[in-house]
């Protein structure tokens, strides 16, 4: 918990020991979802700030 809120990674355990496989492959789409985004944002805006950066 951060500042004392609960957060996405405790349902996700508590899913995975109370069997809930929905919440589980969930929470693993929401996260890969989220980890590929921010990687396509990065590459742009790297591709932006640096001009030697090119895109073929």
């Amino acid at each position: 918990q951060i500042f004392g809120l609960p957060g996405i990674g405790r349902y996700f355990v508590q899913g995975a020991i109370n069997r809930d496989y929905t919440l589980v492959m969930g929470t693993v789409i929401t996260y890969g979802s989220l980890i590929v985004l921010m990687n396509l944002v990065v590459d742009l805006v790297y591709g932006l700030m640096d001009p030697r950066v090119r895109y073929d």
